[in-house]
């Protein structure tokens, strides 16, 4: 059997992969970029089995191979493959879930610490010859903020990433708040989250922060309405996805500085020039998508996505599998490959 492979992965993954492909064909985007979407589909025609991870997988490239039966996919929620045809096609799909939930969670906290303590706002002001112009205890008066102990954070979003800031905010003796529709109070009482309405999630907390994936639900369900519900000193942080929030009421909320701030990772348009107007805020904090950017998530992903491969070619049912439907003629196919 082939296999190609357009992500990042170990040498130690690849040894694992050894046993079950005649033939490895490795892209490594991390260091060239991504393939064309016609590259890619050149490079993966003969392939029996794809793992990817930032690759849109066009439906020409599902249509023009009959033996491809298998996609690991390096992503938790895939929005890069039509899940549809693939099904149709026989072609099951694993992804990796959880991920980058600890780097996610990380960051999160981070902007939380970030934010109350006027971190960015401090670190410019002293660039800038501040502390010296100004005197020692301007910079100190000015850059005033907040203890995180006693303060209402708000997850919106309790998955595994809402619920590892929950975990990590235990330490900050902080109240927990929580919305999301699909998860019971028994599933995240040990958690120390409380279940609220996610209207007042934005007008309880001092954090609000975004944890929810992007789909056809979750596209633009928040905007102006939502933020106006928010204290004059909250925060909102967003290291989910740009599109739960309609981009151009965010921004416009965010210049008329009636919260005390933002921490942003995530945009409608990536890459952005310095022209972006969420740039120019002050009391916004601004990072280039780099929640998942942990040499750690790589090995998660390889582990959760190789291991489910594996899992399948020896004959199981992988509980990653997010096409269970295609299974029998996924089967088939690989059975037919193998006889061969």
């Amino acid at each position: 059997m082939d296999i190609f492979i357009s992500s990042r992965i170990s040498t130690h993954w690849l040894e694992k992969l050894s046993p079950y492909f005649e033939h490895i064909d490795h892209y490594e985007w991390s260091e060239k970029g991504l393939l064309s979407p016609e590259d890619f589909r050149d490079r993966s025609k003969n392939a029996h089995v794809i793992i990817t991870e930032s690759d849109m997988i066009s439906n020409e490239t599902l249509l023009q191979n009959p033996n491809l039966f298998a996609i690991a996919d390096f992503r938790g929620t895939v929005i890069n493959i039509d899940v549809k045809l693939a099904t149709e096609l026989g072609i099951v799909i694993m992804n990796t879930p959880g991920r980058n939930a600890d780097a996610v969670a990380d960051l999160t906290i981070a902007f939380m610490i970030m934010a109350s303590r006027k971190v960015i706002p401090a670190i410019k002001a002293m660039e800038a010859g501040l502390w010296t112009k100004e005197g020692k205890y301007w910079m100190y008066n000015t850059h005033q903020g907040y203890d995180l102990p006693g303060k209402t954070i708000g997850l919106i979003g309790l998955g595994a990433i809402g619920k590892l800031v929950a975990e990590r905010l235990a330490g900050f003796k902080t109240r927990i708040i929580g919305y999301d529709p699909y998860v019971k109070k028994d599933e995240i009482i040990k958690y120390g989250i409380e279940l609220v309405s996610k209207e007042d999630v934005f007008r309880q907390s001092d954090f609000v922060s975004l944890h929810l994936p992007l789909n056809n639900e979750t596209k633009g369900i928040y905007g102006l309405k939502e933020l106006s519900l928010m204290k004059s000193s909250a925060y909102l942080i967003n290291t989910s996805r740009a599109a739960v929030f309609i981009e151009s009421e965010l921004i416009d909320f965010l210049k008329s500085g009636k919260i005390a701030g933002a921490a942003i990772d995530v945009y409608h348009t990536e890459p952005l020039d310095a022209n972006y107007p969420l740039f120019h805020i002050p009391n916004v904090i601004c990072t280039p998508h780099i929640g998942g950017a942990t040499l750690d998530v790589v090995n998660h992903q390889c582990e959760i996505g190789v291991n489910s491969l594996i899992q399948f070619l020896e004959g199981k049912t992988p509980s990653n599998i997010i096409n269970p439907a295609a299974l029998e003629k996924s089967r088939e196919k690989f059975n037919k490959c193998r006889s061969k």
